[in-house]
């Protein structure tokens, strides 16, 4: 991830992956488990360096694809060429939401990336297994992008957002997991969260009336505060962008202050990303304001 203005541009990709239904899941209910959440933060950096195209890239998106099937989810499948795992939960409506993370690090030798982007999958996954069977308002298209990270020094504007802006792409189509772009609601994406000093403001080219419904959970939730969110942010480039382009109203909900000093922080794409950076109450804070802001998106 990088602070930038938002610009980026498609590339030709070829497709795609298999077809699976995840099943009911009993367990389902209403609590946001910050405990399993942690455990699959820690999973996801036990793959150690994660950068789109490697081996442990590979496998772990088999792990997540399990993942959201135990946890019922439907369709599960991961796109190619750049491997975006992606599923449904059903709703009563008609139209998506798209509730995303990045699950790629940055390629960088021992970079383990527990805050970018492990905290953000961790609470996608959580809210897979905590959100109803089935919605009463439109389905939750889950999507953990691959490719979000920019190769080497290459500028993010130009090489970053490659999985995201595959999803798009797809979504012209309604091909390979993505939904019809025209059926999409709105997109929320959850990146940075694990910050044990969580702050979200308002990343400023998010959409307020989404953002909004996040700082309400919040304030809700906890009789009158909104922390972690409040207040506005500059403008981030990161994987809402490619549906922002589409005119899909988007928020960006990222802690972009990440260890001591200015933005990005001084942990920030460094190898001081690492577990002990991050708290299990932070994926808590943001999960538990999710499980009442997704359902109220139409």
């Amino acid at each position: 991830m990088i602070a930038a203005a938002a610009v980026f541009a498609c590339s030709a990709l070829a497709a795609c992956g298999d077809d699976a239904d995840g099943g009911e899941n009993p367990a389902r209910g209403p609590a946001f488990d910050e405990q399993r959440a942690f455990a699959d933060l820690e999973a996801q950096v036990a793959y150690g360096p994660r950068p789109a195209g490697s081996d442990a890239n590979a496998e772990m998106t088999k792990f997540l694809a399990a993942q959201l099937r135990e946890a019922g989810v439907r369709k599960v499948r991961i796109q190619r060429p750049y491997r975006n795992v992606v599923g449904v939960i059903p709703g009563r409506r008609n139209g998506a939401v798209v509730v995303a993370a990045h699950h790629d690090t940055k390629d960088i030798p021992g970079f383990v990336g527990a805050n970018d982007g492990a905290s953000g999958v961790a609470v996608v996954l959580e809210l897979a297994r905590a959100l109803p069977d089935k919605l009463n308002g439109p389905s939750v298209r889950i999507a953990l992008f691959d490719a979000e990270e920019a190769r080497g020094d290459r500028p993010f504007e130009v090489d970053g957002t490659r999985g995201s802006r595959q999803y798009v792409r797809y979504a012209k189509r309604a091909r390979d997991g993505s939904p019809a772009l025209d059926s999409i609601r709105g997109m929320v994406l959850f990146d940075l969260v694990g910050d044990c000093e969580l702050d979200i403001p308002r990343e400023s080219s998010s959409d307020r009336e989404l953002y909004g419904l996040f700082e309400a959970a919040a304030e809700q939730l906890s009789g009158g505060d909104p922390a972690p969110f409040g207040g506005s942010t500059a403008p981030v480039s990161d994987d809402h962008v490619p549906f922002l382009s589409q005119g899909i109203p988007s928020v960006d909900l990222i802690d972009f202050v990440f260890g001591p000093g200015p933005t990005p922080g001084a942990y920030w794409h460094t190898i001081e990303d690492t577990v002990d950076k991050v708290c299990p109450s932070s994926l808590d804070a943001v999960g538990e304001a999710a499980l009442v802001a997704i359902p109220e998106i139409r």
